[in-house]
């Protein structure tokens, strides 16, 4: 009989009805991945205009715009405005090919969901803040602001308004 019960206890094991065992939705472990992407946030992709001259006009200026905005001859697909009576503000809008984010620049978002960044440097005669917002999958807009005497804050704050305002302009494409 010692040999028989270690044989009936095993067969008894094996014809049971198996228990179902699961976890409980609060013990089930998690993970969480995070993915970083070099392309640019690109919401609704937009069209550029065929002329930077028009992606700015003078009510988005605080002062009167001294002359007609001229594209610059040495830099193609661009478009400078002067603004005020001495030219201490000059403001500059170029359209440039895929945006690509520069070194050490600040990350933004720009209308509906687009990556932009800013960059903002102090010249011997003022400071400049430039402005890069991703348009669609090969174009970006670039704004760059100069003001002579001005501080970064007033820049930065010049240039995002003057992106934001070319930015809103621009055709939403399908």
């Amino acid at each position: 009989m010692k040999r028989v019960l270690p044989l009936l206890l095993l067969l008894a094991g094996c014809t049971a009805t198996p228990v179902a065992t699961t976890t409980p939705p609060s013990m089930t472990p998690t993970t969480t991945t995070t993915v970083t992407t070099t392309s640019p946030r690109l919401d609704t992709p937009r069209k550029l205009p065929a002329d930077p001259c028009q992606v700015l006009v003078a009510s988005d200026f605080d002062e009167p715009l001294s002359g007609t905005p001229q594209p610059q001859p040495d830099t193609p697909r661009s478009c400078l405005f002067r603004v005020g009576a001495g030219n201490d503000q000059v403001v500059r809008v170029r359209f440039a090919d895929a945006y690509v984010r520069p070194d050490q620049s600040m990350e933004l978002l720009v209308g509906d969901g687009h990556s932009a960044s800013m960059t903002c440097a102090e010249t011997p005669n003022g400071i400049e803040c430039t402005e890069l917002v991703a348009v669609n999958a090969t174009e970006s807009l670039e704004v760059v602001v100069f003001l002579r005497g001005g501080n970064s804050g007033q820049v930065a704050k010049a240039v995002q308004g003057y992106a934001g305002d070319a930015f809103a302009r621009m055709v939403v494409t399908s």
